[in-house]
């Protein structure tokens, strides 16, 4: 099930306005999260952005984190800044030595099924 979190928006330079959407990785289950945009231009899916990445040889502390790699770190910390996001450690991956956030994402917020 896709989930759009609705009381949350983030707005960073150089972007539209987002919403998060909550869902899962198909292979294991884990939190994924995509960012779409509010008013997306006709014909448009409005998908923005995926911040999260799917890092399955790593534990997580429960069903409400995440990986968020570098890239998609501005946008986790604009949720932190709501109250919305905790961003943990960060762990490395690949074979270019690229960092991952663990990310504990809000859940509890008013959602709606998108």
């Amino acid at each position: 099930m896709r989930r759009v979190v609705t009381s949350a928006c983030i707005k960073l330079e150089d972007t539209p306005l987002l919403v998060p959407v909550v869902d899962r990785y198909g292979c294991n289950g884990r939190l994924a999260i995509e960012l779409c945009e509010v008013e997306p231009e006709e014909g448009d899916d409005g998908l923005w952005c995926d911040p999260t990445v799917n890092l399955p040889q790593y534990g997580l502390p429960g069903d409400d984190w995440a990986f968020v790699p570098e890239d998609g770190l501005p946008y986790a910390r604009a949720l932190e800044a709501q109250g919305l996001a905790e961003v943990g450690r960060a762990l490395p991956y690949g074979r270019f030595g690229q960092l991952a956030w663990a990310v504990r994402f809000d859940l509890g917020l008013d959602m709606r099924e998108g």
